[in-house]
């Protein structure tokens, strides 16, 4: 593919471009932190991606995108309020697409419209054909940094895996902090890693959040650990192979017909565990995400007199590059026109 893990300088100009797309839509779709309207603010960031992604070379091809969630009432919600917004298969840019594109529009959707930390938008792109197209629905994931990347089994209790993260990290499990979901489902998982004597970050929303951080050498979060968003877990996937971490992941349906679903996508046996080469094949790999409302790794977006500022992580597999990105973006003609104040 043009521009992946060749030469530098060329990988390094289509992983900065697509930290331009996440930042232009996370200035767009942060106005509705506070909101409370969820779609509105979906489809703002799904047409934001569409007409930023248009501009970026290679041209692409979406392969994961989450367009429906699970409401607060308990039922499921689509997001799309309107036809002809991005969606799973659509292609953009010009030519042959040559990436595959798993995109974010709000991650910690209910987060951003609430006014609460964690919310951030994301993107991740790789060769064409070489991420795992896959419906939406849930999946079961096992998330460490490098450390722990060989020492971690889906398979296994979670008290033995809780035990392996913390040797590879030179710590006792008391020194540990995992994070998940606050689910029901969670219940007995929880007690389990509470009877290890590991801390536990329970989050309201989005398991991609702390999987940046768990890749990052010297953060506060050791492991992410429960059944999330497999959207979710493609991007987890993407930040991962490029923080060199290692995931463990297996779908998780609900109903006999998401079996029959997993079929289609090409899952012959429902049940396998996933590695992260599964996930994303080949070391070419480029990810970008933008904070929204902040909190964790990523600042959210600030506003002011006529521009906002931004903070993004962008990186790369193959040259394996982390880049943090503070930009000060004047969005009306006479904003700096004083200086601008840091």
């Amino acid at each position: 593919m043009h521009g992946f893990g060749k030469t530098p300088g060329v990988t390094g100009a289509v992983a900065m471009a697509y930290a331009s797309v996440t930042e232009s839509v996370a200035l767009r779709a942060a106005r509705y932190e506070g909101s409370g309207l969820h779609r509105e603010a979906f489809t703002l960031a799904a047409e934001a991606f569409g007409e930023e992604l248009g501009r970026v070379r290679p041209a692409g091809r979406v392969a994961i995108l989450r367009e429906r969630r699970l409401a607060e009432a308990g039922e499921t919600e689509f997001l799309k309020t309107r036809s002809g917004l991005l969606s799973v298969g659509d292609e953009t840019g010009e030519g042959e697409p040559e990436t595959d594109l798993a995109i974010e529009p709000v991650e910690g959707l209910s987060l951003l419209v609430k006014g609460q930390e964690g919310s951030l938008v994301a993107l991740a792109a790789s060769p064409a054909g070489t991420m795992q197209r896959m419906p939406d629905m849930y999946m079961s994931k096992i998330i460490v940094g490098p450390r722990a990347k060989d020492r971690i089994d889906l398979d296994a209790p979670v008290s033995e895996n809780i035990a392996e993260i913390a040797e590879a990290n030179g710590r006792k499990p008391s020194e540990l902090t995992v994070a998940m979901l606050d689910r029901d489902r969670h219940e007995n998982l929880i007690e389990e890693i509470r009877a290890t004597g590991a801390r536990i970050r329970i989050l309201p929303e989005g398991d991609l959040t702390p999987a940046i951080s768990v890749g990052l050498r010297g953060a506060d979060l050791h492991a992410v650990i429960g059944i999330g968003g497999a959207p979710e877990g493609i991007l987890a996937a993407a930040a991962i192979k490029c923080l060199g971490g290692g995931m463990q992941a297996r779908m998780w349906p609900t109903q006999r017909s998401q079996v029959e679903e997993l079929r289609e996508y090409g899952f012959e046996d429902p049940e396998k565990k996933l590695m992260l080469g599964d996930l994303v094949r080949g070391d070419d790999v480029v990810f970008s995400a933008t904070g929204l409302t902040g909190g964790g790794t990523l600042r959210g977006v600030r506003y002011f007199r006529g521009g906002g500022r931004t903070h993004t992580v962008v990186m790369s597999s193959s040259p394996r590059m982390i880049r943090f990105i503070d930009t000060i973006h004047a969005l009306e003609p006479e904003a700096g026109a004083r200086g601008f104040q840091i």
